[in-house]
């Protein structure tokens, strides 16, 4: 019998497809110093947070990481930045962002979020996600779409956002996360307290590569099980 042998084979190398599938890394997992090492879509990845350390806040019930100190306790404030660099080029799938608010919850401004991502190749570009409404935000990328997260942008809700598909098909090795100056809303022209905001999760997917060498490999090993089964029967 080949079949089982063929199995085994296959289920070897099925699992490190699986581990290289999408992947997502989580706020809650940062700790509260000021740098983080993780496993990541099939790199390496290390978080770190500046001027402070990271530490946790929720609202709605969904909690992200923020730094310590700044204007708003527990947020990633204006001049404050939580970056993350990759050993290998990723591409992000989707990144969720908590507490970012359009006004006049907490006298807020239309909340920026400013995300500064560098390519594979060495380029750098800057976005923005800023909060418009209760459920609508507006991202300044050419690519991407933006959907409301739970209860959506109201007082003691999640402020919470997903940013789908953010920078296409274009390949990432660095993300850094700050705030940017908002303007009040229509609702509220005399709000000003500024932008700030947690980084929830962040989603990726390795190199395409990666896949391809699997599924090569899987490929070998299935020929290979074939042969010694037709050896055996001669």
């Amino acid at each position: 019998m080949i079949f089982r042998p063929l199995l085994v084979a296959c289920a070897f190398a099925v699992a490190p497809l699986a581990a290289h599938a999408a992947d997502t890394v989580y706020g809650t997992s940062f700790g509260a110093s000021n740098s983080y090492a993780t496993s990541f879509a099939g790199t390496s990845a290390t978080f770190a947070s500046a001027p402070g350390n990271f530490v946790m806040k929720s609202g709605g019930g969904i909690t992200g990481v923020g730094v310590t100190g700044g204007r708003t306790s527990n947020e990633i404030d204006i001049n404050e930045t939580i970056t993350g660099t990759f050993s290998a080029p990723i591409q992000i799938a989707s990144m969720r962002l908590g507490l970012l608010f359009d006004g006049p919850e907490y006298n807020d401004v239309n909340e920026v979020a400013k995300i500064t991502a560098t390519f594979a190749g060495g380029a750098t570009q800057s976005f923005t996600l800023i909060a418009t409404g209760t459920h609508i935000a507006s991202w300044s990328g050419l690519l991407g779409s933006v959907s409301s997260v739970g209860s959506g942008a109201i007082s003691n809700g999640t402020g919470a956002w997903d940013i789908f598909n953010p920078f296409g098909s274009q390949m990432v090795t660095k993300l850094v996360f700050t705030a940017l100056p908002g303007m009040p809303s229509a609702s509220c022209p005399t709000c000003g307290n500024q932008s700030d905001y947690t980084l929830v999760s962040i989603t990726a997917v390795p190199e395409p590569e990666t896949y391809a060498m699997l599924v090569a490999g899987l490929g070998l090993l299935g020929a290979t099980v074939r042969r010694r089964g037709n050896g055996k029967r001669a």
